[in-house]
């Protein structure tokens, strides 16, 4: 017989799920988790679309890539754990990364280091469901477009430039963003160059 519903609190989404589905058995976790990747991307499309209504494009922008720093922080740590480190850990810039692949796989973005020498690592994601899966699908080609042109070129340099800053490296290398694959339906590019200048 199964639990009633004030019998199912544990405290945990994973433990919780388990007895859902012996209620619920159409809900896989293939679909809790499609499900819930999908819910994240429309409130962040509707965050985004809010603030941009109410304070206008070049402010929502700025305090969409602050969410994302903020978010960046609060999440450092378990980043850290899944590449086997403490934020007090001395990092490299292979140690990011491993971070930024880490991070992708678990929203479901393919990642991989393209390019790596001493001063300049790249990496090249080949899928976004944010963008291939929901966003394509939600808006209008041209809406689709626009919405991604505004916010992921600020967006990703305030994920990114944030991990520099938590792993200590952020005075020895620049960021950038060169490629965007919902512009060119190829590959998001990110990478990382070392700083020659002389001190």
């Amino acid at each position: 017989m199964a639990k009633s519903a004030k019998d199912m609190r544990h405290d945990s989404f994973i433990e919780n799920m388990r007895e859902l589905m012996k209620v619920h058995p159409e809900y896989t976790w293939e679909k809790a988790y499609n499900d819930a990747m999908t819910l994240w991307t429309l409130h962040d499309y509707s965050a985004f679309k809010t603030m941009e209504e109410e304070l206008g494009t070049d402010r929502a922008v700025k305090m969409y890539a602050k969410m994302w720093e903020i978010r960046s922080r609060l999440e450092w740590p378990s980043l850290c754990e899944l590449i086997g480190k403490k934020p007090e850990d001395k990092f490299t810039i292979r140690d990011v990364a491993q971070i930024m692949i880490k991070s992708f796989a678990l929203f479901g973005n393919p990642m991989e280091i393209a390019e790596e020498t001493k001063d300049r690592i790249t990496l090249r994601c080949f899928d976004c469901p944010y963008t291939t899966q929901i966003i394509w699908k939600l808006l209008p080609p041209k809406e689709a477009e626009e919405y991604n042109q505004k916010i992921q070129v600020d967006c990703n340099h305030a994920i990114f430039e944030t991990y520099l800053k938590l792993a200590g490296l952020f005075d020895d290398w620049v960021f950038n963003f060169p490629s965007q694959l919902c512009l060119t339906n190829q590959y998001c590019e990110f990478t990382f160059v070392r700083k020659q200048f002389k001190q």
